[in-house]
């Protein structure tokens, strides 16, 4: 999986922020990126947000159709985040294997 790690704290802003580039348009929220824990390796304790390039170039809106790239509030949360080039992959099983 291809994404960012980040804080649990930079996870929660960057949804809200871009939930908020949609209804700040008057637009439901109709794309999202949850930011999902990391329970073991490395990055255990902070959060992963997914965003491979077909995540990123996801037709989701508009007459021509818009893709997030196209908001101008991507390339702010995309630097938040340290630029494209951190993005890392990581095994899905970091993220889903919980301590039981």
């Amino acid at each position: 999986m291809i994404g960012f790690i980040t804080t649990p704290e930079t996870s929660a802003a960057v949804t809200q922020a871009i939930s908020d580039a949609q209804t700040s348009r008057n637009l439901p929220v109709f794309w999202l990126i949850i930011g999902m824990p990391i329970y073991y390796g490395d990055y255990a304790g902070m959060h992963f947000i997914p965003a491979d390039d077909s995540i990123l170039s996801t037709p989701i809106i508009g007459n021509p159709v818009q893709t997030p790239q196209d908001f101008p509030e991507f390339a702010s949360l995309i630097e938040l985040l340290g630029g494209l080039e951190a993005r890392i992959d990581i095994s899905e099983f970091d993220t889903i294997l919980q301590e039981l």
